[in-house]
């Protein structure tokens, strides 16, 4: 009983290994050029805390003739105080 289930768990083991190899090799990888989410949006980053986060979520404020683009009010009236 035991000899069987450690032959089991070997094959399992052993064809998990093989479809993880062969996805590595043959799945294409497509490059991304732009940073995005995976729903395909444009990602943003936060300049007073760093956070990335798609363009469409979020709080846009123009600083110096520059769009810049905030997580919160809080980092937004942060980074405009900082200025």
């Amino acid at each position: 009983m035991i000899r069987l289930l450690l032959v089991f768990l070997l094959f399992f083991l052993g064809y998990t290994l093989l479809r993880v190899f062969l996805r590595i090799l043959f799945l294409p990888r497509s490059p991304r050029t732009t940073a995005e989410s995976p729903q395909g949006e444009e990602m943003v980053q936060d300049p007073q805390c760093g956070t990335y986060l798609p363009r469409t979520d979020a709080i846009s404020r123009t600083v110096g003739g520059e769009i810049n683009y905030f997580c919160s009010k809080k980092c937004r009236d942060d980074y405009a105080g900082r200025q």
